[in-house]
């Protein structure tokens, strides 16, 4: 069971960002001003070899050591960038291997995530052949906004196909902060305040948390054959899962089911497709329940968006993860599910 229920104790985290100890814009006290003052609670600083502490002096922050090293050479001739927090080690920059680096941080009890994938060039054995990290970056800003390779969800569910156990994080690698394009406070994680650096780890390699560029989760329970989701108003919900299992719902299919459902032939058509469907509309709140054999939905949405989805079905295998889009085209993810 996977299970998040946000309050006003969560705080946005940025776990990968740089400061003028290697090639950042900003010294490292201005990187953590910059995110303190919007909202942020957790901060990682990870320059490029060089791990710098002492930096924050705000009591609402927790501050996670960390550094980026690039290490080895992929299928197509590139390093590996690997993202290190939790270790004051600067002898890992003496590594030359990345699954040395992987293996002297999972050692400290650290945690590795790979960066950027697709900046990167990654292809999917690159991933596949290193073992022990916690997970990938699925969003990175600056890749995004500089060169347009700033996604890698497809790399993300060809490991979880594959039956590995990989968690999805966004993230800024911000550099430029106040210089177009603009590429800090653009992909974040949430997750309940820590109350120090070691919690905060543990939170991190147990999934606890979600990732996002705008949408928020105000709660979310995936099992093995459910999901219950209420979150800002979003454009679309996608339940993802293994091959072509899952499940897309959109405002504009939403759309045109409630404008087929009012006239009488076209909701005899819609028998065709579905076991039942019903349609309420109260306040501005339009819930729909639909069951189509495989599985039921109940969608709430107004005029602004979805707000609430609430899906069961059985068509799901190995994994199980959601993701929420909102108009101005920002997505928020959970982490996986692993199924039997």
């Amino acid at each position: 069971m996977y299970r998040l229920v946000v309050d006003e104790n969560w705080v946005k985290g940025s776990l990968h960002c740089h400061s003028t100890s290697s090639d950042g814009h900003l010294s490292p006290r201005d990187v953590a001003d910059y995110y303190v003052s919007r909202g942020y609670g957790l901060l990682a600083l990870t320059d490029h070899g060089k791990i710098t502490t002492n930096f924050v002096n705000d009591e609402n922050c927790t501050v996670l050591t960390g550094i980026e090293v690039s290490k080895g050479q992929s299928k197509l001739g590139e390093p590996y960038h690997i993202v290190a927090l939790g270790v004051d080690d600067p002898s890992i920059n003496n590594l030359t291997s990345p699954s040395d680096v992987i293996d002297k941080v999972k050692s400290a009890e650290g945690l590795v995530i790979i960066a950027h994938p697709s900046w990167s060039s990654l292809v999917h054995e690159d991933l596949a052949s290193l073992k022990d990290y916690d997970g990938i970056e699925v969003y990175n800003t600056g890749c995004d906004v500089e060169v347009a390779k700033g996604h890698a969800v497809s790399h993300w569910d060809n490991l979880l196909s594959m039956g590995r156990e990989c968690l999805g994080y966004a993230v800024d690698d911000s550099h430029r902060y106040f210089v177009p394009p603009i590429d800090a406070n653009g992909g974040w994680i949430y997750l309940e305040k820590p109350d120090d650096a070691a919690t905060a780890l543990k939170m991190l390699k147990k999934g606890q948390f979600f990732s996002s560029t705008g949408p928020v989760f105000t709660s979310l329970e995936m099992s093995d054959s459910a999901v219950r989701l209420r979150c800002s108003p979003v454009t679309r919900v996608n339940v993802v899962s293994h091959n072509g299992r899952g499940l897309c719902i959109s405002m504009s299919d939403l759309g045109c089911l409630l404008k087929a459902w009012k006239i009488p032939s076209e909701r005899q058509k819609m028998a065709q497709r579905y076991k039942q469907v019903e349609v309420n509309a109260e306040n501005k709140v339009t819930t729909i329940f639909l069951d189509e054999i495989a599985w039921k939905a109940k969608i709430a949405f107004s005029p602004r968006g979805i707000e609430q989805v609430e899906v069961e079905s059985r068509i799901f295998i190995r994994y199980m993860r959601v993701e929420a889009s909102d108009l101005q085209g920002r997505t928020a993810w959970s982490n996986p599910v692993y199924l039997k």
